[in-house]
């Protein structure tokens, strides 16, 4: 039956495979990655990869198609894929048929995007990948993506800008993170409404909750286990192995290898069977032992634990100074408060659900202003003051927010909400500047930092990327392109990579707050590159280190 259902993936795939090539009807070339700039494509391509990927924690080996189809302001990309394990064999992932949900799960992860329109237009909606999302002006939710683990992990988010809503003054934009998050009650929605009394003023308010942080653990078997603390993480009726023997604790009778049959209540045995064998011992007179003493731990369960929502609210407001072809001037200013429920548990509570305590309502309120955003021919800068009271963190939903909704303890198995992860209780001021150039026509650049002082040391930031521009890139023998980016938030407030108690991180040292990675790509013949697409992201080992995760794509790509 396995081996039937392999060979119907593969006859699919490459039906497929020769469907879109027969529909290529344009010699134009593709990009070698999906790009922002999708919009600007005339006809057709039609693009194929083969390499290894990171999935989970493996690297695996993939063979996708990638067609891009603009129709006018319609545009549709797809990525079709096949994975095949270290057997050699080809995985059923991502072609699942067994229900509805996985039905559509399945035809979801084929799609890259559908989009209409572009940014800025009267109506633009884009379907699939997200990057780079921002509404208002980024205080609250502020270049999010959710395509962190991609192609690993798959999610097809909404994006969405109507300058007009029925004819009114009022335009609305807003996203949603993934629709299989919506269908499971955890998704992160965000939207923003905002007017135009004058020709230049502009007023929004926005709101941004996420239904329930914990869908940020993975877990791909849906028995509700996170895959880091599930010893069966591709079976959903297996899940924990408390010796690490690899019997499952539903199968196995001694679940602390300690050669006594447990009985305790963990251990899933009906009462009248517990008390039976309770019997025999005593009757044994120490010739047959129970252990009714097991060391256990509880790991966090999604489907035992309730959702566990926050949200944010915000008010802006932006006036046009200037703005004609050679420069534009803007002022502006945003206010935001969160809104949180009181998830407070005390420690029994919180360790039988398997929640790291600490967890409490998260409170506070932030304002940038003022502000003042300029263009002018190659540049495009912000500088702004910002003052926040309490917990508040600017820019929570940001791009590496699919990382730290939930962050989930290996050695512990217990769960913690990113907003029980904020640095507590102090008020903070400060300024914060972005700068966005392109360099002599050489190099497209951005870098941000925000630099805040209170009470206590600082609160700083830095985030920078950059690309070689296509006229360098002509330049260059070989290379059809190379960007890079590096992201450090909270500078100076973690622990060290070793995890000394009492310790702080140097301005570059890597921390949990850490992302960096580079994509280079080089032509090897016409209509064919390789490409390196390397990301970084740490987490913290059982031992307190920092550990480096490594999500790495090493493709050869066609395009047609």
């Amino acid at each position: 039956m396995m081996m039937e259902s392999r060979r119907g993936i593969l006859f699919a795939f490459l039906v497929l495979w020769a469907t879109g090539a027969s529909a290529q009807d344009s010699d134009d070339l593709g990009g070698a990655r999906f790009g922002d700039d999708d919009h600007h494509k005339t006809g057709p391509s039609y693009g194929a990869t083969m390499g290894s990927v990171t999935v989970g924690d493996t690297q695996v080996y993939r063979l996708s198609m990638r067609p891009e189809i603009p129709l006018g302001k319609l545009g549709l990309a797809f990525d079709v894929e096949l994975f095949i394990d270290e057997s050699g064999d080809f995985s059923s992932r991502g072609w699942s048929f067994g229900t509805t949900t996985e039905t559509i799960d399945t035809f979801l992860r084929k799609l890259y995007y559908v989009r209409y329109g572009k940014p800025g237009d009267d109506l633009f909606v884009r379907v699939g990948a997200l990057d780079r999302v921002t509404l208002g002006y980024g205080l609250v939710l502020d270049q999010y993506r959710n395509t962190l683990d991609y192609p690993g992990v798959k999610k097809t988010g909404i994006h969405f800008q109507m300058a007009s809503v029925g004819g009114s003054e009022v335009g609305l934009e807003g996203m949603i993170n993934n629709v299989q998050d919506l269908q499971e009650g955890g998704a992160l929605i965000g939207l923003r409404a905002y007017t135009r009394p004058r020709s230049k003023l502009e007023i929004g308010i926005t709101y941004v909750v996420d239904i329930d942080q914990y869908a940020g653990l993975r877990d791909g078997d849906d028995d509700g286990y996170p895959d880091g603390v599930d010893a069966f993480p591709e079976d959903g009726d297996l899940a924990l192995d408390n010796d690490g023997d690899g019997v499952a604790d539903d199968l196995d009778g001694d679940d602390d290898n300690d050669g006594i049959i447990d009985i305790d209540e963990g251990s899933g045995l009906p009462p009248d069977v517990i008390a039976g064998l309770r019997g025999l011992s005593t009757q044994a007179e120490g010739g047959f032992e129970v252990d009714e003493d097991v060391a256990r731990r509880t790991p966090f369960n999604r489907q035992s634990v309730g959702r566990d929502p926050f949200g944010i609210a915000g008010l802006d407001i932006g006036y046009r100074l200037m703005e004609d072809e050679s420069m534009r001037l803007i002022v502006y200013g945003q206010l935001a408060m969160m809104i949180d429920d009181d998830d407070a548990l005390d420690t029994a509570a919180a360790d039988s659900q398997g929640v790291a305590p600490g967890n409490r309502k998260a409170e506070g309120f932030g304002i940038m202003a003022p502000g003042l955003w300029a263009t002018m021919g190659p540049f495009d800068g912000r500088i702004e003051y910002r003052y926040f009271q309490d917990d508040f963190e600017a820019g929570y939903f940001d791009n590496l927010y699919e990382l730290d909704r939930a962050r989930l303890d290996v050695a512990s198995g217990l769960a913690t909400p990113k907003d029980a992860q904020l640095q507590r209780g102090e008020s903070l001021s400060g300024v914060f500047g972005r700068l966005t150039a392109d360099v002599l026509g050489l190099v497209e650049a951005s870098a941000d930092y925000q630099y805040l002082v209170g009470s206590d040391d600082p609160r700083r930031q830095l985030h920078a990327r950059g690309r070689v521009s296509p006229a360098l890139l002509e330049a260059i023998p070989r290379l059809s392109h190379a960007s890079a980016y590096y992201q450090k938030n909270h500078i100076g407030a973690r622990l060290d990579s070793d995890g000394a108690p009492g310790s702080k991180d140097d301005f570059f040292e890597s921390t949990e707050d850490t992302f960096y990675g580079y994509e280079v790509g080089a032509e090897m013949a016409s209509g064919v590159a390789v490409v390196w697409d390397t990301r970084f992201l740490f987490e913290r080992g059982a031992d307190g280190k920092l550990k480096r995760r490594r999500i790495m794509a090493i493709e050869t790509v066609f395009n047609f």
